[in-house]
Formats: structure tokens, C-alpha cells, sequence
């Protein structure tokens, strides 16, 4: 059972101090209502019965009209005056910070209003979001510059926005940011208070664990860039569902997970940003706001290449060396398509399912790969693609489950068996654009000078849970049930009344569209080749890539296979099975092409 806490109003478990504001629980409960007239104006101005009751805590406010406008009123009950009279006149000190409300204390009745000033304030900035990542980006930018400037204002006085809170920020009418929720006290940059009223989905890690010495600019940093992701993630204004960021050790979901169809180079700025320790972070919020403008500005210009591009393209699969001592099969499969007049290709990596009761992986990924080869020819463009590769995934669904009822399956499918499947991640080259669809977790990055970048969403039940609204905290207790595969091409249910039928819905991949400029490197990939905490990371992946950017592509395919294999572990007596999957990738090598586009979007391999 909770404790509602009279300081900041929320629910708190710990009977004695409250687990958000660490306010002290333990003394005279209730908090004194207000007089029924607020003194505004001459007459002041009188208060309804449930107006009264909202003001049941000093953060609670009303909106209220003046003499000389809008205002928000507070009620400091009697009990909390003389607390509240010293913090109010820390913070008459900076009135003159325009990113501060005017306010002005009245005594009354023992207790006290705070009265504060309201602007003409436009609507929170995020909301109608553009369907357009882009554009969508664009106006994050125009909100985060004056939000970025108020911040530095503060900063220059001495002061952090350590209870962050978009919902109470006014984006004012001539443009400028004011934090509403500084009414009552503002926060000095060399310490944190022993009450605070913090949103526990937006508080910096600092912050949260009442780290005063790591306290200042850069906590900021961390509301700056977790408003961001928030927002090109469409969660603002509330942040993640659940208990809020400690429930899961600031560990954030990748932002694709919420935004798929986003552009590149985004999430590495936030990635900084959100780091966990203050050092890690830019400097300044002025620091971060320019690393996300140079970030935009990439992605504009990637955007706008007109250029023509050719393409260099390596492959490679294997068992592994894990496998291949256990003389065990490589489920996996590759296939390179090229195509003239105008160039094209299709690339494409099938990861077979080893768990299944009938057929297999290997089995799963050919097929799906055969069908592939004969779907695509020469008159398939990039407008084209996302129909066809659609259909050829369900048509490759449905080849798996003929194959076993042709094979006599259909009892068994019947009694719950599992069918053969297999992962796809496939590329459409064309022009001066790659088209992605995805389904399962192998995966797609794009390897540029700053590092590397997974453009594809793992098609895992962790991400279909996060992307449909679970708490992060939710997936991150599964453990590695989260990983389980939501998406493949394969499987099949017991529909009634129909029989045995393709899970359709869940080889449906998603598509992305992502523009190339010179220099960029793509790697299509199973899971035996990057995969967290296992074989090779994705800064790893990057840092491979960038050293060895001269070889050929098909010498870099096979140096990535190889580091990948060093990384497995032989069958042993403390290991009879060892640790290692098939690994397969292929290499896209994008370059400026000496011949000019023949057409819409034409380049050449």
C-alpha cells in the first residue's frame, strides 16, 4: 500500500520518506487548504471547493486570470512557510533569467501564494508529428535551440533544470523557453537538495541517485538528449511507460526499435548524450545541440546526393568453427543478384532456424533464397521492390508448409509441431539508394567515418513488446526469452476452420528506404556475426571495417568472418557443445561512379 506524499503529491512505497521527492513522511500528515480568496487584484479572486482541493501540495497550481493576465497560483499551507520563504528567496535572486517566470510572494492566513506570471505560450512543439522522419527532425531542431540557450542561461547563473519536465516548459510565443516548474525554488549547480520532486522517466542518473557531486552542465546534456530521443521515438510528453529509467539501469531500447524509418547518424548524438556517466556526455547542451545540428546537416546531405554511385559487392558464409567440429551443417544462405541497364542488385541473408521439429534451418533458408533468385529480374525497380519482396516472403512461407504436408507433416503440424523457418534481411541496390526489408534478427549497418549504425530492427519479441507500448523494465526481466524471434519467414498455426495456415503476420518485413553517398559501407549479416555480448560488437564491426576500408569487398567479407570465428569457443569438457553459430555477411562498397545515371535513380555495380 502507498503513502501519498504531501511535498510533491505522488504515491510513495516507503512509508517514511517518499521515494520520489525523499521528503520526510513521518510528520504531521494533510496539507492546509487554502483561504477561498486568492488576493489577485483589488477583490481578489474567490476559489471553488475543488480549486481549493487541487491545491493540495506547494507544486500544485491553478490557472488563474489577473489584473495583468494569466497567471499560475501556489498555496504554501502553514507548516511548510518558513522552508519554502528561504528557498522563494534563493530564487528571487535570479528574476532577471528570462527562462524564469516572473513570480512574487504574498503572505496570507499563516501560509502563502506564489504568484506566477504566464506568457502567451504556443503548443508543446512535438506535437503533430511529420510522418516524414526528416522533417520530422527538422522541427526537433528548431525546438531544441531555444531550449539548449534557456539551459545555458541557467548554467551561466549558476543553476541546472534538475526536475526537467516538458510538460512544464512554456514554449513562448516569441520563441523562447521558460521553465514553469521553477516557481517556487531553483537548483544550484554545486549540490541537490534532500527533497526533490522529480519525474522518474526523466530524471538524469545523477540526478535520480542523488549524486551531488557530479551535478551540473552535462546532467543537463542528459535532459536535452533524452527529450530528443523522446521525441523522434513519439513518446513525449510522458517518456516510457513503467517505473521510469532506474527500473532499467538506464539501458535504453535502440531508437529504431520506436522509430524505424529514421535517418542515420541520429541515434550515435543521442547514444552520447544519454551516456550513464557525466563524462561521457557533450560538455554543454550547446555541445550536444550542435553535434545534433552536424548530425541533421548529414542527413540532408545525404538526402540531396544527385550523384551517380557504383557499388562493389563481397560475400561470404560458413559453419563456423564451433560447428564445423561438431560437423554439423551451416544453415545459413547467401545470394547476390546483379542487374543492367540501369544497375541493380539484390543482396540478401537467410539465417535457417535450428529449432524446429520439421524440416530445417538450412533447408528453410535455401528454399527462401531459390525463391528469391527467380521473384527479382530485370524489370524490378526500387518502387517495385517493397510489393515484390513482400510477396515473395509469403510465398516462400507458404513453399515451407506444402513442402511438409507434402512430406506427410500435417499430423504432426496439427499436434503443435514447429515448422521449419528462417531469418531475411534482403537490399535493394539502385541508383543512389539501398531498400532494406527485414525479418528476424539479421541484420543491416551501415559502417560511414563515424562509426557504425544497425538500420534494421531485430524481429525479436523484446522489440515487438517495446514498440507496442511495454515497459523497458518488462523486457529487460524475459532475460533471453526477449530474444525470441516474433518474425520469420516460416512457422505455421491450427486455424479453425481452415486448417493449417502461414502465420501471416509475422513474415510481413519491414521496409526502409536509405539513402547512399560515396564512402558508405554496407554489411548484411547473420546473427554468428555481430551480435552483443557474443561475437563481434558493432564498434568492432566499425572499427574493422574503417581500418581495413582498402581491401576488396569480398577480402572484407572474409575478414569479418574470420574476427567473428576467433570469437567462438571449441566443443571442451567444461563446454561439451562450445559456443559458436554459422556466420555469413555480405559487403556493399559504395562509391562515386565515373558514368552518369542513365536514369531515374540509376547506378552502377
Amino acid at each position: 500500500m502507498g503513502v501519498d506524499c504531501p511535498a510533491c503529491g505522488s504515491v510513495s512505497r516507503d512509508a517514511e520518506f517518499c521515494d520520489h521527492c525523499n521528503a520526510d513522511l513521518r510528520g504531521p500528515g494533510g496539507h492546509a487548504p487554502p483561504p477561498e480568496r486568492c488576493p489577485l487584484g483589488s477583490d481578489g479572486v474567490r476559489l471553488h471547493p475543488e480549486q481549493r482541493q487541487q491545491l493540495d501540495r506547494p507544486e500544485a497550481f491553478l490557472h488563474l486570470q489577473g489584473p495583468d493576465g494569466p497567471v499560475r497560483v501556489h498555496w504554501i499551507a502553514p507548516a511548510a512557510v518558513e522552508r519554502r520563504r528561504k528557498e522563494f528567496r534563493k530564487r528571487e535572486k535570479h528574476q532577471h533569467l528570462t527562462c524564469l517566470p516572473s513570480c512574487r510572494w504574498i503572505d496570507d492566513q499563516g501560509g502563502a501564494w506564489v504568484i506566477a506570471g504566464e506568457a502567451g505560450v504556443a503548443a508543446a512543439p512535438w506535437t503533430a508529428p511529420s510522418s516524414d522522419p526528416c522533417e520530422n527532425l527538422e522541427r526537433l531542431q528548431k525546438a531544441i535551440l531555444p531550449l539548449a540557450a534557456a539551459l545555458e542561461e541557467l548554467h551561466g547563473a549558476g543553476l541546472v533544470c534538475l526536475t526537467f519536465d516538458p510538460e512544464r516548459i512554456e514554449w513562448t510565443l516569441d520563441g523562447k523557453v521558460r521553465f514553469a516548474n521553477m516557481d517556487l525554488r531553483v537548483y544550484a549547480r554545486d549540490g541537490i537538495p534532500d527533497r526533490l520532486p522529480l519525474r522518474p522517466t526523466f530524471a538524469a542518473p545523477e540526478v535520480a541517485r542523488f549524486q551531488s557531486g557530479d551535478i551540473g552542465p552535462r546532467a543537463d546534456v542528459f535532459h536535452l538528449a533524452l527529450f530528443s530521443y523522446y521525441w523522434l521515438a513519439g513518446l513525449l510528453p510522458d517518456g516510457f511507460p513503467g517505473e521510469g529509467l532506474e527500473a532499467f539501469w538506464y539501458q535504453f531500447p535502440p531508437l529504431r526499435v520506436y522509430a524505424p524509418l529514421g535517418p542515420p547518424g541520429i541515434a550515435r548524438v543521442l547514444e552520447q548524450g544519454l551516456a550513464v556517466e557525466p563524462a561521457r556526455r557533450m560538455a554543454t547542451p550547446q555541445a550536444f545541440a550542435s553535434a545534433l545540428a552536424e548530425a541533421a546537416a548529414r542527413c540532408r546531405k545525404r538526402r540531396d546526393f544527385t550523384g551517380a554511385l557504383a557499388w562493389e559487392i563481397g560475400m561470404h558464409t560458413r559453419a563456423g568453427r564451433t560447428k564445423s567440429a561438431s560437423r554439423r551443417d551451416n544453415e545459413d544462405h547467401v545470394l547476390v543478384r546483379r542487374f543492367d541497364a540501369p544497375p541493380r542488385a539484390l543482396v540478401a541473408v537467410a539465417d535457417g532456424i535450428t529449432t524446429c521439429d520439421v524440416g530445417s534451418g538450412a533447408l528453410a533458408s535455401l528454399i527462401t533464397t531459390i525463391i528469391l533468385e527467380t521473384a527479382f529480374d530485370s524489370q524490378c525497380t526500387a518502387e517495385m521492390f517493397p510489393l515484390q519482396i513482400t510477396a515473395a516472403c509469403q510465398h516462400g512461407a507458404r513453399t515451407l508448409l506444402d513442402w511438409a504436408m507434402e512430406k506427410g507433416y500435417k499430423e504432426q503440424l496439427a499436434e503443435g509441431a514447429d515448422l521449419m523457418g528462417t531469418t531475411l534481411t534482403a537490399g535493394w541496390l539502385e541508383g543512389s539508394q539501398v531498400v532494406l526489408a527485414n525479418l528476424g534478427d539479421s541484420r543491416a549497418y551501415l559502417i560511414d567515418d563515424l562509426g557504425a549504425e544497425q538500420l534494421t530492427v531485430d524481429g525479436d519479441l523484446g522489440s515487438g513488446m517495446l514498440a507496442t507500448g511495454a515497459p523497458p523494465e518488462e523486457v529487460h526481466a524475459m532475460g533471453i526469452a526477449a530474444k525470441s524471434l516474433r518474425e520469420c519467414i516460416g512457422g505455421c498455426s491450427l486455424v479453425p476452420g481452415f486448417g493449417i495456415a502461414i502465420l501471416e503476420e509475422s513474415c510481413h518485413p519491414t521496409i526502409l528506404n536509405m539513402p547512399l553517398v560515396p564512402g558508405d559501407i554496407l554489411v548484411l549479416c547473420s546473427d554468428g556475426l555481430v551480435e552483443e555480448g557474443a561475437f563481434l560488437e558493432p564498434q568492432m564491426l566499425a572499427d574493422l571495417v574503417r581500418k581495413n576500408r582498402r581491401l576488396s569487398a569480398n577480402d572484407l567479407a572474409m575478414l569479418l568472418a574470420d574476427s567473428a570465428d576467433a570469437l567462438q569457443r571449441l566443443p571442451s569438457a567444461e563446454e561439451p557443445d562450445g559456443f559458436g553459430d554459422n556466420i555469413s555477411c555480405i559487403v556493399v562498397k559504395i562509391q562515386e561512379s565515373a558514368v552518369r545515371n542513365q536514369g531515374p535513380n540509376a547506378g552502377k555495380s
